[in-house]
């Protein structure tokens, strides 16, 4: 036996849903398990299915998708969504015609500036309205991101820790990489399809933060 527990923003333990059967779906009207207050399901939203003992979790194609607690390093791929405390956090690559624009000229005069640095990605931060924020150009190693440590810092969002993730770059091979910093909330990815889940794995669902774990006899 299996259940879905979940976690409310002050840290305690809220309802405990069972997951029963071979398929336990999410969604904000219809499904086993029913978030009707939360807006940012959609009414069928995920779910969770059992094949041959184990547990796997799907996005329905949902608006706003499924966010997985890493637990570990993962390498980041273009238009990855990493949720930390409160922000989202597009990953960009960038196209070949933005990495290095070369310096401007205007009527033979170069164009004094801040200098240019080398680029390869970018982190975009997507708000409720639906359009970007601000745009993060990830032109360092490492790049770390925290509400008062870090070259990405968010001061008002107290679910940030103060040193909470960070993206490294490997110059050989070009690839980034996310990890988390020992933060307090943890880090999240979206992913995409289906993804086998464990017990204590951690997802997000809309506003609804979930543990997965077995039922206590």
């Amino acid at each position: 036996m299996a259940q879905l527990k979940t976690l409310l923003r002050d840290g305690t333990e809220g309802p405990s849903y069972p997951v029963v059967g071979d398929q336990t779906d999410i969604g904000r009207e219809e499904g086993n398990i029913l978030l009707p207050d939360d807006p940012y399901i959609c009414p069928r939203h995920a779910r969770v299915t059992r094949r041959e003992g184990r547990f796997y979790l799907r996005d329905l194609e949902s608006v706003n998708g499924l966010f997985l607690r890493i637990d570990g390093p993962v390498e980041l791929h273009d238009h990855d969504a990493i949720l930390v405390g409160q922000q989202l956090l597009v990953f960009e690559l960038l196209e070949d015609a933005e990495v290095g624009l070369g310096p401007a000229i205007q009527h033979g005069t170069l164009v004094f500036g801040t200098p240019e640095l080398p680029r390869l990605a970018r982190l975009c931060q997507a708000t409720t309205e639906g359009v970007p924020r601000d745009l993060y150009h990830l032109h360092r190693t490492e790049t770390s991101i925290g509400r008062e440590v870090g070259d990405i810092v968010f001061t008002d969002d107290s679910f940030l820790s103060r040193r909470h993730a960070s993206v490294t770059l490997d110059p050989t091979t070009r690839r980034f990489v996310l990890r988390d910093a020992d933060s307090s909330n943890g880090t999240y990815l979206r992913f995409r399809g289906e993804r086998e889940i464990h017990f204590g794995d951690r997802f997000r669902v809309g506003q609804h933060l979930f543990r997965f774990e077995p039922v206590s006899a």
